[in-house]
C-alpha cells in the first residue's frame, strides 16, 4: 500500500498562522485548504485506507464543510473516526451486484470514504445502461453530502444522493420523531457550474444539535420539540426535531424513505442505522443534453432574479479557521505533528 506522506515542513508558518483566535471555549488557528486535505489523507492512509480517488474526495468534503461554517461535519467528524478503534479502514464489499444497481455495506466504515466510493461507482455504472444506482447500508454519520452530488454532475451526470436516517423528526401536526432528518442533495450540469440543491427534512441536523447542547447554548425557535410534543429551545430538552416547512418537510422526509428503505429493505419505524441511494444518470434525449437543462433551470431563475443553489461551489483553496486541538489532534495521527 502506498502511504500518503505530509513532511513537518509541509505544516509550516506559511500555511498555519501562529496567531489564534480565541473566546472562552476554543482557540482556533488558520491552516492552507490544501495542506489540511494533505493532513487528512495522510490521516486516513496511517489508519489503514488506500490512497486514491475516493480519499481524495472525501477529504476534500471535510475541508468543505470547515470553509462553509459547518465544523461539526468537518474535522470533528472526521477525528471522531480516526480516533476511534471501532473504525474499518478496507473497502466496503459489495454485498450485491445486478449491473446498474449495486449495494455497498458501509457498517463499521467512514461514512465520507464510502459516499465518495459509492458515487465514483455510480458514474462508472452509468456506461452499462446510462444510470448507476449504488444503495449504502450502515453507514455512520456521513457529514454533508452536496460535494458527492456535485462529483457526479462535474462527470458530465445528473446526481442524486438520498440518506435515511433514524427517526429524530417528528411529521407535521405530530408530537413525537417517527422520520429521520433524511438529507438530499440533487446536482445537474451546465456549460459553468453544476446547479447543486441539498437540504433535509428538518432545520435542524444531528450534528449541530449535539454541539448545541455540548457548549450548553439554544436551538432555534421553532427546530424541536420536548418530551411532552411541546416546543422548545433548550438543546437538553429536545426529543423530537420539527419538519423544515410543516408539511413540505414532510412530505420530502417520506419521500427519501420510500427511495431509501424501497432500495436497501431497512424498515424506518425500528431501525437505528442509516441507508442511503446514490444515483447517476445520464439524458436519454438527444436533443437535450445535461448541460442545455442546467443551463436553461440557471437562465430561468437569473431571470426571475433568484437564487441559484450550488452555482458558487466553496473555493477549495486559500486559508481555512480550524480549532487549535483539533489540527493537532490531526497532525499526531498523520504523523505530522513532531
Amino acid at each position: 500500500m502506498s502511504k500518503a506522506t505530509v513532511s513537518n515542513s509541509t505544516v509550516s508558518n506559511s500555511t498555519v498562522s501562529t496567531s489564534t483566535v480565541s473566546n472562552s471555549t476554543v482557540s482556533n488557528t488558520t491552516v492552507d485548504s490544501n495542506v489540511l486535505e494533505a493532513l487528512l489523507r495522510a490521516a486516513f492512509v496511517a489508519r489503514g485506507q488506500a490512497d486514491g480517488p475516493a480519499v481524495r474526495m472525501a477529504a476534500a468534503a471535510i475541508v468543505e464543510a470547515e470553509r462553509v461554517g459547518m465544523p461539526e461535519f468537518g474535522l470533528s467528524l472526521a477525528l471522531g473516526a480516526l480516533e476511534s478503534a471501532q473504525v474499518r479502514w478496507d473497502e466496503p464489499p459489495i454485498a450485491d451486484d445486478r449491473g446498474g444497481a449495486v449495494v455497498l455495506d458501509a457498517e463499521g466504515r467512514f461514512a465520507p470514504i464510502v459516499f465518495a466510493q459509492a458515487a465514483l461507482l455510480a458514474c462508472a455504472r452509468v456506461q452499462e445502461g446510462g444510470v448507476g444506482i449504488v444503495a449504502v447500508t450502515a453507514p455512520g454519520s456521513l457529514g454533508r453530502i452536496a460535494p458527492f452530488a456535485r462529483a457526479i454532475a462535474d462527470a458530465g451526470l445528473l446526481g442524486a444522493i438520498a440518506v435515511g436516517s433514524p427517526p429524530l423528526v417528528a411529521p407535521h401536526g405530530g408530537h413525537t420523531a417517527a422520520l429521520g432528518t433524511n438529507p438530499v442533495a440533487t446536482a445537474i450540469p451546465s456549460s459553468t457550474t453544476p446547479i447543486v440543491v441539498d437540504t433535509s427534512s428538518s432545520l435542524l441536523t444531528k450534528g449541530r444539535w449535539t454541539q448545541l447542547r455540548a457548549r450548553g447554548e439554544r436551538v432555534p425557535e421553532g427546530a424541536g420539540l420536548d418530551a411532552d410534543g411541546q416546543p422548545t429551545t433548550d438543546a437538553e430538552l429536545v426529543r423530537a426535531f420539527l419538519p423544515r416547512g410543516g408539511a413540505f418537510g414532510t412530505a420530502m422526509g417520506i419521500v427519501v424513505e420510500m427511495l431509501v428503505n424501497g432500495l436497501t429493505g431497512l424498515l424506518g419505524s425500528s431501525r437505528e442505522r442509516r441507508g442511503a441511494t446514490v444515483l447517476a444518470m445520464r439524458s436519454l434525449a438527444i436533443d437535450a443534453p445535461l448541460t442545455a437543462v442546467g443551463d436553461d433551470l440557471r437562465e430561468r431563475l437569473h431571470a426571475a432574479g433568484g437564487y441559484v443553489p450550488g452555482s458558487t461551489p466553496p473555493d477549495a483553496a486559500g486559508p481555512v479557521s480550524v480549532a487549535v486541538t483539533a489540527l493537532a489532534r490531526l497532525q499526531r495521527v498523520a504523523g505530522a505533528g513532531g
